[in-house]
């Protein structure tokens, strides 16, 4: 592409339920220079599971943090429930376009035994689900601004084989940073955990400076509770502060835990705007699509903005 939710404690805004340390502030830019210096006083930390193409504000929370770390120690779920109570899918193995008759999941075959660990999780090559996804985007998005540019990088993507869900979605979790960083002619040896920290390196004008994986951390223990194992993460990579969605802090998050180990708590308070999407005749806009629906729509920089915010 060229360069042309939530617990009902706390209040939008991204409230901060323990005040004792401060968000990050920018000083402004030298005269020599036009990047931004970040003096952060306070390190956050987000953990999401690894999702398939992930939505827009998936990319939101991972980008307004410092540490992105990649639950991929999870357990696989396909349905998963909501704050509003509402069972939908985990995203975990599927991930919503725009069609001319609304929104559509495009969804992964995988194959496991009961309550398998996403690492364990194989993705099925039993019948060619990649070719059936690569046709039904090209449908959705042949007409797109960006379409020639991107289809071939998502083509290289899903014509490999895979092993398991973990290793799909990381392909497609990098493919997304590297894109809304400007990237181009992304190949398989780009998408990977090194070469994405250190395009990092060189993006102030997103917090993200570092990406891990939870399995490779090695701090969790079994007895760990779902409280334990986030302060168990943050501590590892020496955050204070865990930068969180709505369903998990309407799921399972204590408070009185992470104010015990000194850590504050941010809900992510993001809302998807309106931008350019094809069927517009047809369809309204449909907010928080796959990160596929705005890279084929809009400018870089249009991206970068709704990314933001």
């Amino acid at each position: 592409m060229r360069n042309t939710s939530s617990r009902g404690v706390l209040p939008s805004q991204d409230k901060i339920l323990s005040d004792t340390l401060r968000d990050e502030v920018f000083s402004p830019a030298s005269s020599t220079s036009s990047r931004r210096t970040r003096i952060i006083k306070n390190k956050r930390y987000t953990g999401i599971q690894p999702q398939y193409f992930p939505r827009l504000h998936y990319f939101a929370r991972i980008l307004n943090t410092d540490i992105f770390m990649i639950r991929d120690d999870a357990q696989y779920v396909r349905k998963h429930k909501y704050p509003d109570g509402k069972v939908d899918k985990s995203y975990q193995a599927h991930t919503p376009i725009k069609q001319s008759f609304g929104r559509q999941l495009l969804a992964v075959p995988t194959k496991h035994v009961g309550f398998s660990p996403l690492t364990k999780t194989h993705v099925s090559y039993d019948h060619n689900w990649p070719e059936v996804h690569l046709k039904t985007i090209r449908i959705a998005y042949g007409r797109s601004r960006n379409f020639v540019e991107l289809h071939s990088e998502i083509s290289n993507i899903l014509n490999r084989k895979h092993k398991n869900i973990v290793e799909l979605n990381l392909t497609t979790i990098f493919w997304g940073i590297l894109r809304i960083l400007g990237e181009q002619d992304i190949s398989e040896d780009k998408l990977t955990i090194k070469f994405v920290n250190e395009k990092l390196k060189d993006h102030p004008e997103f917090r993200l400076t570092s990406i891990q994986l939870a399995s490779e951390v090695n701090v969790i223990k079994d007895h760990h509770t779902p409280n334990e194992k986030i302060v168990a993460l943050c501590k590892s990579v020496g955050a204070n502060e865990d930068y969180c969605g709505g369903t998990g802090a309407a799921a399972y998050m204590d408070e009185g835990v992470f104010k015990k180990h000194g850590i504050k708590i941010t809900i992510q308070d993001w809302n998807c705007r309106k931008y350019s999407q094809l069927f517009e005749k047809q369809q309204d806009f449909i907010p928080n699509l796959s990160m596929i629906d705005l890279l084929m729509n809009v400018s870089l920089q249009k991206a970068q903005e709704i990314i933001k915010g």
